[in-house]
């Protein structure tokens, strides 16, 4: 008789939990609360190197056949390789800086002179180096000249240079000092877009090999063995009395 009347007294109290509840069960979670692993596995995202970045929205004229040693799109002024500041000789002053996603070059010529802005890449022998640029502005001399310092000893005026004029002509010379020697002199290509529009230079080297191309198109090979290696650079010839605004994007350079 108790065990009945223990029995009956579970049973009602079971039906008052239930009444109390809404005579439904609670409701069951339907995911589970994030670990420490899952919390931890979301916060470490990958990092990816600006450079493979860099170097992923440049169009080359063809697979580089070196691995890639450097890159800048200039779109962070503060992490920049290229030189930045102020450079005065009895030539020229010289200003450059990253603004608004260009590398700038303001130019105060006094005197016509040959000029250049060093890539942080010393000692290169076989390579691929790629360039956008045009001249912003300027008045004074009409003539101009820019393009890619090539091989350049670091102790000496010892470099070759490619480089696009105002006339639509592309030249490939030798420089010793003040002997500039002629290696393509002023070769006519439709390719060239006006100075005052931007442009892209490539030059690949394989040995004693370079080819060159204007806005991703072949315009031909050259071979010559008298520099080995060297620097790199951007490379200005201006005329006298002369003020020139340069803007510079997306260069690359591969090599071994």
């Amino acid at each position: 008789m108790k065990t009945q009347i223990r029995t009956i007294a579970i049973l009602v109290l079971f039906t008052l939990v239930l009444a109390a509840c809404g005579g439904k069960p609670a409701p069951t979670p339907t995911s589970e609360p994030p670990t420490p692993e899952s919390v931890v596995a979301e916060e470490e995202q990958p990092q990816v190197d600006p450079m493979l970045a860099c170097a992923a929205n440049i169009e080359l004229p063809g697979e580089p056949a070196y691995p890639l040693l450097f890159c800048e799109d200039f779109e962070n002024p503060d992490d920049t390789l290229m030189p930045v500041g102020e450079f005065d000789s009895k030539y020229l002053d010289m200003k450059s800086e990253i603004y608004k996603g260009l590398y700038t070059i303001r130019m105060d010529v006094k005197k016509g002179a040959d000029a250049w802005s060093m890539i942080p890449v010393k000692g290169a022998r076989d390579f691929v180096v790629q360039v956008e640029g045009k001249l912003a502005s300027h008045s004074g001399h009409p003539y101009h000249k820019w393009g890619i310092m090539l091989k350049k000893d670091p102790e000496d005026d010892l470099y070759y240079y490619f480089a696009i004029d105002n006339n639509s002509l592309y030249y490939f010379m030798m420089v010793r000092g003040e002997k500039q020697t002629n290696l393509i002199n002023g070769r006519k290509s439709e390719d060239i877009n006006p100075l005052d529009e931007f442009n892209t230079l490539t030059v690949v080297t394989d040995g004693d090999k370079f080819s060159f191309y204007i806005n991703g198109k072949f315009q031909e090979d050259f071979k010559d063995n008298r520099i080995q290696e060297g620097d790199l650079g951007v490379y200005f010839k201006v005329g006298e009395n002369t003020i020139l605004d340069w803007e510079f994007d997306n260069l690359v350079v591969y090599a071994d």
